[in-house]
């Protein structure tokens, strides 16, 4: 009978053993010393960016991982490695790096972090093409963050097979050119690619985007029908761009849509009376387009729910607008149908059909004025054939003499007589 009480007392003092074995285990794993090569890396990453004051703390520090966290650095590590680092210049903007630096040395160095999740160097002043082939090998990134640098070029196709990436900003930098597909990214939830020179198309984003941010750069055509299909999208900003044509009028209705800014494009014709807005919708602003006819009533007027931004338009019911002449170019853009295929293939196509047009009507001015000149050509030739001694052209001064005199005479045309054989031998017989 004492056996049978005893037992589940030393049931649960082992147990308790356990718990107790457990947990002092846990601030040991998570003490792991950080490995000396993962140490050198980030030493050479404060030399490579011009010894910064916001790594500073690295040189004193003992163990890096054990930095406590501030707005300029941050550093985690799990297993003695490096999995987070984040840094922050204290100037904006900050001037750029000496001509020594190069950011394929730094990212070279970056890559011997390879349990790094998240990457943030914002504001330091590197410059340079993004090496993309050193980034691929960042495979754990899960956030990557280099705005507000000078970096330039392209945006790395690399980037494309991040796979686990989740956010992407590349922000207030010197891209240029074309965006790569991003489709394939299936967990990327924010891309903001804000203030910098890209363009023309469009850019292809995955499902899962909640924040998308485009604005300031380069991007012409209209906004793909794809747009309308992202059910997660709660932040969208494409203004200072060239976009043009008409809005897709479901964008409005997202589910999850909060803050929507299409200002500043080219964007015509009349919104739908039934586009509807989605009830978590608190920002519009589609100011300074060419948007014309009366406004949907969900963006009648502001509301303690909803702030509604259109002036510069031609809308018919609402005050600081263009005169309607203002907007006629881009209504009767916007009147003309949409190109054949998918959303995502007529978007960059938009500058290519203006051109087309513009091409065809030049061309058919030639050509009426050189099939006009022909005809001038030909009755023109008729005419000397059927009265050789009218002339069609008038006489050049020149051709005529001035009269000198009264009663001048002007002197009579020689004629051109034909000989024949006869007035030949007259000719003979009348010489001795």
């Amino acid at each position: 009978m004492a056996r049978s009480h005893s037992s589940p007392k030393a049931a649960a003092l082992l147990l308790l053993l356990l718990l107790c074995a457990g947990t002092a285990t846990l601030p040991a794993a998570q003490a792991q010393p950080l490995a000396s090569s993962q140490a050198k890396a980030l030493l050479r990453v404060r030399r490579l960016l011009g010894y910064p004051p916001a790594l500073e703390p690295l040189r004193r520090a003992p163990d890096p991982c054990a930095l406590p966290p501030s707005p300029s650095l941050a550093v985690a590590c799990a297993g003695g490695h490096v999995t987070a680092l984040s840094v922050r210049g204290d100037r904006d903007p900050a001037p750029a790096l000496p001509p020594t630096f190069s950011a394929d040395a730094l990212f070279t160095t970056l890559a011997r972090l390879p349990a790094l999740a998240r990457l943030s160097l914002v504001g330091l002043g590197a410059w340079g093409p993004l090496p993309g082939a050193k980034l691929r090998r960042l495979q754990a990134l899960q956030q990557l963050n280099l705005s507000a640098n000078y970096f330039d070029g392209a945006v790395p196709s690399d980037l494309a097979r991040l796979y686990s990436l989740q956010s992407l900003v590349l922000s207030r930098n010197r891209l240029n050119g074309s965006v790569p597909s991003l489709a394939g990214l299936q967990f990327l939830e924010e891309l903001d690619l804000s203030r910098n020179r890209l363009g023309p198309a469009f850019p292809e984003v995955g499902k899962a985007v909640a924040r998308l941010v485009l604005a300031d750069n380069n991007f012409t055509g209209r906004i793909p029908a794809e747009v309308s299909a992202l059910g997660q999208l709660q932040h969208l900003d494409v203004s200072g761009n060239r976009l043009q044509g008409w809005i897709p009028s479901s964008i409005f209705a997202l589910p999850a849509l909060r803050y929507i800014d299409l200002s500043r494009n080219r964007l015509a014709g009349e919104l739908p009376a039934a586009t509807a807005c989605a009830e978590a919708l608190a920002f519009v602003d589609v100011s300074a387009n060419l948007l014309t006819g009366a406004r949907p009533a969900c963006m009648r007027g502001n509301s303690s729910a909803r702030t509604v931004l259109v002036a510069g338009n031609c809308f018919a019911d609402a005050k600081q607008q263009r005169p309607s002449t203002y907007c006629s170019p881009g209504a009767l853009a916007a009147v003309l149908p949409p190109p054949q295929g998918n959303g995502g293939g007529g978007h960059g196509r938009g500058k290519g059909g203006e051109i087309g047009m513009i091409l065809a009507i030049a061309g058919s001015v030639v050509g009426g004025a050189l099939l006009i000149a022909l005809v001038m050509v030909v009755v023109l030739r008729r005419a000397r054939r059927q009265h050789p001694e009218v002339s069609v052209l008038p006489k050049s001064p020149a051709a005529t003499p001035a009269r000198k005199a009264d009663g001048w005479k002007a002197p009579a045309k020689a004629t051109q007589k034909i000989i024949t054989p006869a007035d030949k031998s007259k000719r003979r017989n009348s010489f001795p």
